[in-house]
């Protein structure tokens, strides 16, 4: 693929997420698509051949983005607590912050089907990144493998994460249940910062 064709390709992309966050994935109109891309129906076709495909090539893009900013987040020296909400919060600004609250779970609904191995892949390969998190804070973490193993706490993160994001709330008010849950789940699986019981 030429240079331009792909910066054409992604300037699509960047104007399908918008579209496809306001309108959701039934009401997008590979018109309305073109429009936000400032190109005519014929000029999109010769680019994407539908709907469907240009969908997948959004769900890529977040993929791809999503992943190297949390990668990029895990890397960040600061507690376990804030790098478990850096890299969280990505995914939930994305998402809280692009698609509007009556169309997230249809968005994922869609995505199951339409793109189910493009969010295969991300799920994999985010669960990675909040295992590496995890793992690297094993001195923080004292519980982690005791209580709970390392693997079945970043599922569960991610799960609780996927339940806070498809809330009908405010970005706001999605990120403030974020840290909480965050917060807590450290809390959960730490006994050095509880006071020691007197005997």
């Amino acid at each position: 693929m030429s240079e331009a064709l792909a910066a054409k390709r992604d300037s699509i992309v960047y104007a399908a997420l918008s579209v496809f966050g306001r309108y959701g994935y039934r009401r997008t109109s590979m018109e309305l698509i073109a429009q936000a891309a400032g190109m005519s129906r014929p000029a999109l076709y010769q680019v994407f051949t539908g709907k469907e495909d240009v969908f997948r090539a959004v769900a890529q893009k977040i993929v791809d983005d999503v992943t190297s900013a949390a990668q990029q987040a895990r890397d960040r020296p600061c507690s376990v607590a804030d790098r478990l909400y850096n890299v969280l919060s990505i995914k939930l600004e994305l998402f809280a912050g692009t698609i509007e609250a009556e169309f997230r779970a249809e968005m994922f609904a869609e995505a199951k089907v339409i793109a189910e191995d493009v969010l295969t892949s991300f799920e994999k390969r985010y669960l990675e990144v909040v295992e590496a998190v995890l793992h690297a804070s094993r001195d923080e973490l004292d519980l982690l493998d005791v209580a709970l193993p390392t693997h079945d706490a970043a599922a569960l993160l991610i799960d609780a994460l996927t339940g806070i994001f498809q809330e009908k709330r405010e970005p706001a008010v999605l990120s403030t249940r974020l840290r909480q849950m965050i917060d807590l789940t450290v809390r959960g699986l730490t006994t050095r910062s509880r006071p020691r019981s007197r005997e």
